[in-house]
């Protein structure tokens, strides 16, 4: 049956996915690609923007064959998207300029170091710090360094783009240069409070206007997708990958608050039509659904937070994440502490030269205690954002997602740590499932007050009995982050 389905494509840093969703919100068909990414030298992360297409175009293939169904049969599609990574492409041929420069590089370090001068002007308009983990760093780099990009750039020959804008350019008949409130607000060009393309961040970062696309609500015709010939599907939505977790969790309402625990870790905070006072986190905008009307979140953002399972996993040549779970149960008390800064510290520190660092070894430390270690360090980098968040907004209760939920070691540390209920949701794929309600209300297909009970719990995590002993530990915790400051000066 015609429009009984919408596709949320989730075109993440470590997989690509593609999920289709049912009326009641169920999935009933989804597919999913290992993305790679490039080191090409110390802190740089990229990614082929051609295998960003292509493996977009493969999993949505395989996710209709799965589900059974017509591409007919999807009423509308979202896309939601790893924020900040930057692809520069020429506008006729469609040809990038280099690699697409991922959100995690860090290359642009000194350029940021000299923007510590504008720190001031820079949060009061883009809500940002200076900082590589940005857009604009990335574009000025690209400019810079790529033989002929800024000249082609001054006439007007290349556009820019976050991986939305680059799937729109290459999926969509007509080839919109179009983006959205939410992945604008990631470029430290974009006024968060005028809600356009700011003229002093361009010059600060000497970035011609014409390379940026048009930024438009989150929940917009941003024209159709070419599944086959003749078969094309309504993008309705378009929404960063973090903004999306928060709306999956139907976390609509100020004061709610999530954290996705994935290659990295991010918590927004919903603010309302307030803008937040950041102090050490960034303001962001959370999502639009009108043409300048928007709501905004305070967010931390954990550069290091499944990928340091990862790291550690691999160091120990653990085999799968439940016996590394296992491993660290069976770990005894240890005052030892991994500082995961493989990238740098992103909030409460923001220092890009700090570099991974484990302290406070003795002859018991042993293979038990390395992996509760990387655990730990995923919950204590959560506890320095969620302190600072509790500081702009109330959090009655967090409400999580991603991979690192599945331990239960972890969430009950977390519990422990900040002294809140712990909301692990039933939805397995939160970041598309924002994507998708947005566009299922673009389209008709839901109602807003449905979100909320098709948003349901798997389990809650409460403190317990042991939270003492977790309150002791980030107390070394502390001591062990100052350590890792400043490694690369």
């Amino acid at each position: 049956m015609a429009g009984e389905y919408i596709l949320s494509i989730d075109a993440g840093t470590t997989n690509c996915k593609a999920v289709i969703f049912d009326r009641s919100g169920e999935i009933t068909g989804k597919s999913s690609i290992r993305m790679v990414s490039y080191y090409p030298r110390e802190g740089w992360v990229e990614q082929n923007p051609y295998f960003i297409i292509s493996a977009v175009k493969k999993v949505i293939s395989q996710a209709i064959k799965i589900a059974g169904i017509d591409p007919g049969d999807i009423e509308s599609a979202g896309i939601t998207n790893q924020r900040e990574t930057t692809v520069i492409w020429n506008r006729k041929t469609g040809v990038p300029i280099y690699n697409a420069i991922v959100w995690q590089d860090r290359r642009t370090e000194n350029v940021m170091r000299k923007m510590e001068n504008y720190i001031t002007v820079i949060e009061e308009k883009t809500g940002l710090r200076p900082d590589p983990y940005f857009s604009a760093g990335k574009i000025q780099w690209l400019l810079d360094n790529v033989e002929g990009a800024r000249e082609k750039a001054s006439k007007g020959e290349l556009a820019f783009g976050t991986v939305d804008s680059w799937l729109l350019f290459n999926m969509a008949g007509s080839g919109p240069h179009a983006t959205d409130y939410t992945n604008a607000s990631r470029t430290m060009l974009y006024n968060i409070r005028k809600l356009e393309w700011d003229s002093e961040m361009l010059e600060l970062f000497n970035i011609p206007d014409s390379l940026l696309p048009d930024v438009e609500p989150s929940l917009n015709d941003f024209g159709s997708i070419s599944i086959s010939p003749g078969k094309e599907i309504p993008v309705y939505a378009i929404i960063g990958d973090q903004q999306s977790a928060l709306f999956g969790h139907a976390a609509i309402s100020k004061g709610m608050a999530k954290n996705t625990y994935g290659t990295g870790s991010f918590m927004l905070a919903n603010t309302g039509n307030n803008i937040p006072a950041t102090g050490s986190l960034i303001g962001t905008i959370a999502y639009g659904l009108e043409y300048k009307k928007v709501s905004y979140a305070v967010e931390g953002s954990i550069f290091s937070a499944g990928s340091s399972i990862d790291w550690m996993k691999n160091i120990l040549n653990v085999k799968s994440y439940d016996k590394l779970e296992e491993m660290a149960l069976k770990a005894h008390s240890s005052n030892a502490y991994l500082v995961p800064a493989f990238t740098g510290l992103g909030s409460p520190y923001w220092d890009p030269t700090a570099r991974g660092t484990i302290v406070g070894l003795t002859h018991s430390t042993g293979r038990n205690e390395m992996a509760r270690m990387a655990y730990e360090s995923v919950a204590y980098q959560t506890e320095d954002v969620l302190q600072e968040v509790k500081k702009v907004t109330p959090v009655k209760e967090l409400k999580v997602d991603g991979g690192l939920t599945r331990s239960q070691f972890l969430m009950q540390l977390q519990s422990n740590l900040s002294g809140l209920n712990i909301i692990k949701t039933n939805t397995t794929e939160i970041t598309a499932t924002g994507s998708a309600y947005i566009a299922g209300l673009a389209s008709g297909f839901w109602k807003l007050d449905q979100l909320g009970a098709m948003s349901s719990t798997e389990r809650k995590f409460s403190p317990d009995n042991s939270s003492g002993g977790a309150h002791s530990g980030y107390f070394g915790w502390k001591q062990a982050v100052a350590i890792s400051f400043g490694w690369e000066n």
